[in-house]
């Protein structure tokens, strides 16, 4: 569907991925697409086929968007059906991450401003990618444009009619027009991305620096462990328990988060108590020698340690980790286990133990590995631009209420 297409390559900017059971994705950036596919969804999910028609309401009068400016950030134009967009993704990313509603928002104290200001700081965003890439003369080729006619056509061509195509367009508060201009942001920000910040770009961590900074260990950690969940010794309802030796991992461990979400307040702490007592039976082991991969393969519920050979890379900066499993992975010496349990409130009892860095591993990753590295620096410099823009805003701003827009 087109509003899937449209999400995943809409306002393309940084932000900080998620330790996910520990996953293995040491790249710990991402583009806002992922967040704006998922908040799209639940917008679509409520809106199919009701979607109101495009609306401006103030003081009661309607006002015609065909022209209509709501601000002006950094000297670039914000169209209604563009701030539009951005307000509707605004609530539907409330709503996927704290149940709120715009019936929520409008009834909290402060809720609607702070709603639009969030509006703001997305549009912001959507301006770093194309601001860098003028001033570094970063521009869309014929076959860039060639190639984003492809996907318009593509996405056409997935439907009966142009009818069906933009009513699609319609449902997740796109235009035609709109999701040209996010696909052409979408491959600005790639083209920026990959000459600026990889690949020994201007902003990029030079590679003769980072093979420095790897094999410093009070910079640079390389560590394994056995994760141990709380659910993981929550006990099961028979017909789970039935099919539970034959299923993957990763259902196990959905199959344990389920059972363990059905728990009253002493099941969850009677639950926390089982799993400790079994990560202090697994850190004993592994204090006495047993082999660690054996003991993550036999206890662990990491899905990105079924293969530990090669571990996770990270440094003190680095985001997306549990706080507690850095500081206690970088207190330990090279080669060493956990003296005691590392714990966290999300994920739950982390025996570690810290290897040496494997630096034929690092060559062949190193380009990743110091984007990675380079993250905190990209989104620190995102933040500084987007604070130091200048918003004008339009005569009726103040006017704007939760009932204004459609």
């Amino acid at each position: 569907m087109i509003k899937k297409l449209a999400a995943v390559t809409a306002a393309l900017t940084i932000a900080i991925c998620s330790f996910t059971s520990c996953s293995k994705n040491n790249d710990s950036s991402s583009t806002v697409s992922s967040a704006v596919d998922s908040s799209v969804s639940s917008v679509d999910s409520t809106t199919e086929n009701q979607t109101p028609e495009p609306s401006l309401t103030i003081d009661g009068k309607s006002i015609d968007t065909k022209d209509f400016i709501v601000c002006t950030i950094d000297g670039k134009d914000i169209d209604f059906d563009t701030f539009r967009y951005y307000y509707y993704y605004t609530i539907s990313k409330y709503t996927s991450t704290y149940g709120a509603t715009l019936d929520t928002i409008k009834s909290t104290d402060g809720g609607f401003e702070l709603l639009m200001e969030d509006v703001i700081t997305a549009l912001k965003q959507e301006l770093v990618a194309p601001e860098l890439a003028e001033e570094n003369g970063i521009e869309l080729t014929d076959d860039d444009n060639k190639t984003i006619d492809e996907q318009i056509a593509n996405a056409k061509a997935k439907y009966d009619s142009d009818e069906a195509y933009l009513n699609d367009l319609k449902s997740a508060y796109l235009t035609e027009d709109l999701y040209r201009k996010m696909l052409e942001t979408a491959t600005i920000y790639t083209k920026v991305n990959d000459t600026l910040f990889k690949n020994d770009g201007k902003y990029a961590t030079k590679k003769e620096d980072f093979r420095k900074i790897v094999k410093d260990t009070s910079e640079y950690c390389r560590e394994i462990h056995v994760m141990i969940p709380f659910y993981a010794q929550v006990d099961l309802d028979d017909s789970t328990a039935d099919s539970y030796d034959s299923m993957s991992l990763s259902d196990k461990a959905s199959a344990k988060q389920s059972a363990y979400a059905k728990l009253d307040d002493d099941g969850v702490k009677k639950a926390k108590e089982k799993a400790k007592k079994l990560a202090e039976e697994v850190l004993k082991k592994a204090q006495d020698g047993e082999d660690f991969d054996k003991l993550i393969e036999e206890y662990g519920w990491d899905l990105g340690l079924e293969d530990p050979s090669t571990g996770y890379y990270f440094n003190k900066d680095t985001t997306g980790y549990p706080e507690e499993l850095v500081k206690d992975a970088f207190a330990l010496k090279e080669n060493a286990v956990s003296t005691e349990l590392t714990e966290n409130d999300t994920y739950g009892y982390f025996i570690i133990k810290r290897l040496p860095v494997d630096m034929d591993y690092v060559e062949q990753n190193i380009d990743d590995m110091i984007y990675s590295y380079d993250t905190p620096a990209i989104s620190k410099l995102y933040n500084e631009r987007m604070d130091k823009m200048e918003v004008k805003y339009c005569d009726q701003w103040d006017k704007i209420t939760a009932d204004s827009i459609t």
